[in-house]
């Protein structure tokens, strides 16, 4: 039985003029766990933000 991973979450919401135009410090989601970070001071950074996912494995224990 194949199964098919997809996400439904919007990708490539920030255009190139959008990142440019942006001011506003915080961050900004382009999709898929993918920010523009901007800075107080303006400076503009992408940050790729995950969680790890633990495996449902417990460990051996003698």
């Amino acid at each position: 039985m194949k199964t098919r991973s997809f996400s439904c979450r919007a990708i490539n919401k920030l255009s190139a003029r959008r990142v440019a135009t942006l001011s506003a410090p915080g961050r900004h989601s382009d999709g898929n766990n993918l920010y523009l970070v901007i800075d107080p001071s303006g400076a503009k950074r992408w940050a790729f933000i995950y969680r790890a996912k633990r495996s449902g494995v417990p460990g051996l224990a003698s």
